[in-house]
């Protein structure tokens, strides 16, 4: 299975402040550690009115969630808001984080 490179550093200050960050832990650690999730959290509307990601930033963003096994959240998915709390993975163990 091949591995891809992490996102460009554009694309990393994005999801690591955007909207969906917290879904990663409080700190910028845990959301490096969660950077899939974080990104997997988006749908494609969303990811594209995230100031600096334009359509080629996104499709990179999709392809590197592919090769995580992962994609963007559907359009049709309940939002994330709606969920409640999400579980999140961190440093081994499982925390609950209130979605903002």
């Amino acid at each position: 299975m091949r591995v891809m490179a992490k996102p460009s550093r554009a694309i990393l200050t994005v999801l690591l402040s955007g909207r969906h960050a917290a879904l990663g832990g409080r700190s910028a650690r845990e959301r490096a550690a969660n950077l899939a999730r974080i990104a997997a959290a988006y749908n494609r509307a969303e990811l594209a009115t995230e100031k600096g990601i334009g359509p080629a930033r996104a499709a990179e963003v999709e392809r590197w969630l592919s090769g995580q096994g992962l994609s963007l959240r559907s359009d049709r998915d309940c939002s994330v808001s709606a969920v409640g709390f999400a579980e999140v993975s961190t440093a081994g163990s499982a925390v609950r984080v209130a979605n903002s």
